[in-house]
């Protein structure tokens, strides 16, 4: 097993142990009744921060908000390593053939445990392509770690599919 599988196995672990621990006040759904601590929301805030510099195309602002050489992406059976590996293999790419680009996260719920916080959601993206358009619904989970007084991802996972008539509309 590589350094980095083993460390994302123990992050995967660390976070299934951790999920157990956390109470109900460190435990909130973005858009509900449901008061999250501030320790959640600031995770929730970084959720939509990413998506919302995604959607800009600014990879400025993601360079403060993923994890540097820390960063592992895993999209469908993609995987990239680092920031660097992400941002100029895929992500750079892949945001110069969008126009009408959105990419909205919602259905956020996120956990804090320490300096470790983790969060699961749904997204939407559309997007104008050379060849056609894209839109598609998908979930995903992320590790974020704690810097100083920020969150920043770790981890994501992402899969998504087509969107179907009775998905929700676009937030």
């Amino acid at each position: 097993m590589s350094g980095i599988s083993r460390r994302l196995a123990v992050a995967v672990a660390m976070t299934v142990a951790l999920a157990g621990r956390a109470n109900a006040q460190d435990h909130a759904h973005a858009g509900h009744q449901a008061t999250p601590s501030a320790e959640v929301a600031s995770v929730i805030q970084a959720i939509q921060a990413l998506f919302a510099a995604a959607e800009r195309g600014d990879l400025a602002a993601l360079d403060s908000i993923y994890a540097g050489d820390s960063l592992l992406v895993i999209e469908g059976s993609g995987i990239n390593r680092g920031w660097t590996d992400y941002r100029d293999n895929h992500l750079a790419p892949e945001l110069k053939e969008f126009s009408n680009f959105r990419y909205r996260p919602f259905e956020i719920e996120a956990r804090v445990s320490g300096n470790l916080a983790w969060a699961t959601f749904r997204y939407a993206l559309s997007a104008d392509l050379p060849n056609g358009k894209a839109d598609v619904v998908g979930r995903g989970t992320a590790i974020l770690e704690r810097r100083g007084a920020r969150w920043v991802v770790r981890l994501t996972h992402t899969a998504s599919r087509a969107r179907r008539p009775s998905d929700p509309p676009m937030p």
